[in-house]
């Protein structure tokens, strides 16, 4: 049986294209209680990106810690916050980092909408509801968190993602000079992930002519 295929509906790519996140956001800026959660990984705490961002006065920032990968309870403890913050939902909530920072974004904004653990969601489609507006801003290359239908979390019992077309970012900004301060040997590994990814893409079971013009294109780069 096919399947529709659905991708990011806005994508934003140039370098200096993080300079315009803070209009990319601001249609949703509405209403005095309107605010906007900010996931960042908490490398760049106290780092000049960290300072770039437009945080405004009610805004949330919430740094995250990524040495490991997501955990569904350190999700279900990140959303306790924003809701103890607010009793209203963010206008939206921002990703900036790697692929764990994004993932962790994503499930933020899907579990706000959606009552319960994050654990009660890993599986095929099993969100009810629409999540909060949310942007990805990829800082590493090579995970594919920004484009993904997914957020992959370590729950108590498995190790699985939260598929659903509503786990989609809104919006991506993808800014080329955010990869200028990785380290060279993370850089090298990102490359060699982004390798593999078109490989596998190409060789895939469910291929299809929309990820084969991507892969393919991609490898070649």
């Amino acid at each position: 049986m096919y399947r529709n295929f659905s991708i990011v509906p806005n994508i934003m790519f140039g370098r200096g294209s993080f300079n315009q996140l803070a209009d990319v956001i601001a249609p949703r800026r509405t209403g005095k209680d309107a605010f906007f959660v900010f996931v960042l990984d908490d490398v760049f705490q106290g780092k000049s990106l960290e300072g770039r961002l437009p945080t405004q006065g009610g805004d949330l920032l919430l740094p995250v810690n990524v040495d490991d990968e997501p955990k569904t309870s350190y999700i279900d403890m990140l959303v306790q916050k924003v809701r103890e913050y607010s009793a209203v939902l963010p206008a939206g909530i921002v990703g900036i980092g790697g692929g764990s920072a994004m993932d962790i974004a994503k499930a933020i904004s899907l579990l706000l909408t959606n009552p319960g653990s994050a654990a009660d969601y890993q599986g095929w489609d099993l969100i009810r509801h629409p999540s909060v507006y949310h942007v990805a801003v990829p800082t590493l290359a090579g995970t594919g968190a920004e484009i993904s239908r997914t957020t992959i979390l370590t729950g108590p019992v498995k190790k699985l993602g939260i598929n659903s077309d509503h786990t989609l970012f809104h919006q991506i900004i993808l800014d080329p000079e955010l990869l200028g301060g990785v380290p060279r040997e993370q850089w090298f590994y990102t490359g060699m992930d982004c390798y593999i990814h078109d490989v596998e893409s190409l060789q895939g079971t469910f291929i299809n002519e929309f990820s084969r013009a991507y892969g393919e294109k991609s490898l070649d780069l």
